[in-house]
């Protein structure tokens, strides 16, 4: 497997008339996690249908290690906001078909049956997504992206549906699965307290076109009780320092 970082170096991206990103640069080791938060329609979702090869056209360049990513031969697993199900398969053939794509790959039957099991999905595998509501969906989604172990995970606000529990649940099975098999992960969200909790690196970007305010480590990155220490809370404020101080540059530039 082609190791090291995962390096984006003036990534550019025009839709249409409209740029959309604007020299997006960092790199994350191999094995990490990254949060990407930022205001709504800034760019967020094309930064993951990029690094997903679904917008193949674009400026800069993105290597994994000294291998251009789409050479690397890397498995990819991403859920989008719109999580990708097909209509017409079953829920438990749309959360197999990564295994149905990659004949190479195997189930782990164990590991299988307790997401669905937490997911609480035991109960809908023969329905179709036209017969579940958007959280189910959503669930589904996430256990496909779950169990199918890539090389590089994208998430697209994979939470945003779920009820409080539910979300609580799927936040702590990630981060399982996430230390058993460590994948490159990138994560976006609108949730400051999620992405302190999820990532071991915040990437906070600009409103459209998106360029990069602050590239940060998370000092705080499952560290015990982060939710009610003191530290948690000054970081969170120092995060929304600097988007508001992003937003007030751009206001008055």
């Amino acid at each position: 497997m082609i190791s090291g970082k995962l390096s984006l170096q003036n990534l550019t991206v025009n839709l249409g008339k409209a740029e959309v990103l604007q020299n997006i640069s960092f790199s994350l080791e191999k094995g990490r996690t990254l949060t990407v938060v930022g205001p709504s329609g800034c760019g967020k979702s094309t930064l993951l249908n990029v690094l997903s090869g679904i917008i193949k056209h674009y400026e800069g360049e993105i290597w994994m290690g000294e291998t251009k990513l789409r050479n690397a031969g890397l498995t990819f697993g991403y859920m989008p906001q719109n999580m990708g199900l097909l209509p017409w398969k079953k829920v438990k053939d749309n959360i197999l078909l990564p295994f149905r794509i990659n004949k190479n790959s195997q189930v782990n039957k164990h590991e299988l049956e307790d997401v669905l099991r937490k997911l609480e999905l035991t109960e809908l595998l023969n329905r179709y997504p036209s017969q579940l509501s958007g959280g189910q969906r959503q669930r589904v989604a996430l256990a496909r992206v779950f169990i199918s172990h890539p090389d590089i995970l994208l998430l697209d606000e994979p939470f945003s549906s779920l009820d409080t529990i539910t979300a609580d649940i799927s936040r702590e099975l990630f981060l399982d699965l996430r230390r058993k098999y460590q994948p490159t992960t990138i994560f976006t969200t609108h949730n400051l307290s999620e992405a302190l909790k999820l990532g071991e690196h915040i990437l906070l970007l600009d409103k459209q076109p998106a360029t990069v305010l602050r590239f940060v480590k998370n000092p705080l990155f499952e560290s015990e009780q982060q939710q009610v220490d003191a530290e948690f809370n000054h970081f969170k404020r120092q995060l929304i320092a600097w988007i508001t101080e992003g937003d007030a540059k751009n206001r008055y530039s």
